[in-house]
């Protein structure tokens, strides 16, 4: 049990519910470059982001009925090199959905292969 005194709350994090877990599974650890999942199987997938903070994919169970793409929850991704990220999502067949300028730095929205949405940013202020 853990000691009350040393007790913290954080963020563990977010969970995307999606009806293809295979598709989502493929597009999230190479497309996104997520890398393996800490946690694989057909109903939940886990993907490490850093320190204590995970992406998980859940697959919606039979006959659920999922919110529309943009009802659902996004999440800001911060890319190192931005560039290569935004091409390589170009030749999987991903354009941005939307584009924006935030606090010196690019902002770009795009939709996984179910329509949820995220974020991509650089890690870099867009000196432009």
């Amino acid at each position: 049990m853990i000691d009350s005194d040393t007790k913290q709350n954080s963020l563990y994090g977010v969970i995307i519910k999606v009806e293809n877990i295979d598709v989502c599974r493929s597009f999230y650890r190479d497309v996104l470059e997520l890398g393996a999942p800490v946690i694989d199987s057909n109903f939940w997938i886990e993907f490490k982001l850093q320190d204590n903070v995970s992406l998980v994919l859940e697959q919606a169970a039979e006959g659920e009925k999922l919110p529309p793409g943009r009802d659902r929850i996004s999440w800001l991704y911060r890319i190192e090199a931005i560039d290569d990220m935004l091409a390589k999502l170009k030749e999987h067949g991903h354009q941005p959905h939307a584009e924006d300028e935030r606090l010196g730095y690019k902002v770009y929205q795009f939709l996984d292969p179910e329509g949820n949405p995220f974020y991509l940013y650089s890690a870099k202020e867009d000196k432009k």
